[in-house]
């Protein structure tokens, strides 16, 4: 699913992007039943980059990230935190911009509703 056109200058409006709308499964489930939307402008390939928008309402769940990729991300608005056995709790914020690494594995937190851009690469 190609929605840029790379052709010309445009504006986009995420809220006209399509809408994938997910839950935690219940095994991974901390607290809370948050509704997650992603909003993807490029999917994401092996032979490319994904970048789209993502939202999440409070609550805590454990994830696992795909092997086959690494995330960049940028906060837009709300607060959330990653933690594992391994690494210290982080949080982001409002203005905030990181990396969740390919194989991460540990909790997500959003203590605050979250919307961020994200960029995926091999």
């Amino acid at each position: 699913m190609e929605q840029l056109n790379f052709q010309r200058i445009c504006k986009i409006d995420p809220t006209q992007l399509q809408e994938n709308l997910t839950y935690p499964a219940d095994e991974m489930l901390i607290t809370g039943k948050p509704k997650r939307i992603s909003r993807p402008l490029v999917d994401f390939e092996p032979s490319r980059p994904g970048v789209g928008f993502w939202e999440a309402e409070v609550g805590a769940w454990k994830f696992v990230y795909p092997s086959n990729r690494n995330e960049i991300f940028h906060v837009l608005e709300g607060t959330f935190s990653l933690e594992s056995e391994t690494t210290p709790q982080t949080e982001f914020s409002k203005g905030d911009t990181g990396v969740i690494p390919a194989g991460y594995s540990g909790t997500l937190r959003v203590t605050e509703a979250v919307r961020k851009i994200y960029v995926l690469l091999t």
